[in-house]
């Protein structure tokens, strides 16, 4: 639902409430779209699913700054809810992390994570993750800080820490770095990268001065109820919803190719169409996108000559 207020403004407060907000992660305009439609305030752009769904390429940083930039500003422009995104390492030097802040607040974005990690980056879970020293870290950080205070002050800044998984990293390098972090650079939240219990995330949580949260692999296990999420102090938790986008196109496209006939497309299609009508019918996308055609067709009876105008009657296209 639009609103006045501003975007970054609207992020801030999620991750000031006292409630963790469950937020849809994903990384294209239709999936911030989805979470949108869903009812969800706000949407994470993954950095990891961005380079492989849009650059086809690893999660090592291969993306640059400006193309990172340039998608998400796509993804900000195609919604009204606050985006929240992936920004690496900030790409490169302090000074580079100025220009990154920058970029990412003039695209629109409303708030970005940044890394301590060494260049080239690994994604998270991947071995051979190397940390800068404390003393980069912070002045990464407090560039960031410096050039969000320049232009909008609401637009979230948050550290997050790979000292969990990184190279001689345990829990408790991870705290030290979240605190520390948090003390000396004026970032707004603290995020911890990888934990691997729950429990883990609950002492990350209780030593660090909030806002923060922690992103718990698969090892973990099943999520804890939200109300615990709140009570141990979880700002954000992340959905990544989009995985049927992957495996189950996978599925089909596999037995696609064993048919050797479109008999597996036209059935998933036929049972598809189906709901039309429905709250579950959303044929290939486009009732989400924003102009929608309803939009150009009032905008063409608003703006074109009567002779310009298109006949959406007499035609046999729905």
């Amino acid at each position: 639902m639009p609103t006045s207020e501003k975007k970054t403004a609207r992020l801030r407060a999620l991750f000031d409430s006292p409630e963790t907000t469950i937020m849809p992660f994903g990384t294209l305009p239709i999936h911030a779209q989805m979470a949108e439609r869903a009812g969800f305030p706000a949407f994470e752009v993954s950095g990891g699913m961005s380079s492989w769904w849009v650059g086809g390429v690893a999660d090592v940083g291969w993306l640059t700054m400006t193309e990172v930039v340039q998608h998400c500003k796509t993804i900000a422009e195609s919604v009204d809810i606050p985006i929240f995104c992936d920004a690496d390492t900030g790409y490169g030097s302090a000074v580079n992390t100025r220009r990154t802040v920058l970029e990412f607040i003039r695209a629109g974005v409303a708030g970005i994570h940044i890394e301590d990690q060494e260049e080239p980056k690994k994604a998270g879970g991947q071995a051979g993750i190397k940390l800068v020293s404390d003393a980069e870290a912070i002045g990464r950080l407090r560039a960031a800080v410096d050039a969000r205070d320049e232009l909008d002050e609401d637009f979230v800044i948050v550290a997050r820490t790979d000292g969990y998984g990184a190279e001689g990293g345990s829990l408790d390098e991870a705290i030290r770095r979240g605190v520390l972090y948090k003390q000396e650079t004026g970032v707004d939240v603290i995020f911890y990268e990888g934990l691997r219990s729950w429990e883990e995330v609950r002492i990350a949580l209780k030593e660090t001065p909030g806002p923060a949260y922690a992103i718990a692999s698969r090892h973990a296990g099943p999520t804890p109820p939200i109300a615990q999420l709140s009570e141990w102090g979880q700002a954000i938790q992340i959905a990544p919803f989009i995985l049927p986008g992957v495996l189950d196109v996978w599925r089909l496209l596999l037995k696609l190719r064993e048919a050797g006939e479109l008999t597996p497309i036209d059935e998933y299609n036929s049972a598809a169409f189906k709901l039309l009508g429905q709250d579950d019918y959303v044929g290939f996308g486009d009732v989400f996108v924003k102009p929608g055609y309803d939009d150009v067709r009032r905008w063409e009876e608003l703006y074109y000559p009567p002779e310009k105008q298109r006949d959406y009657v007499n035609t046999i296209h729905d």
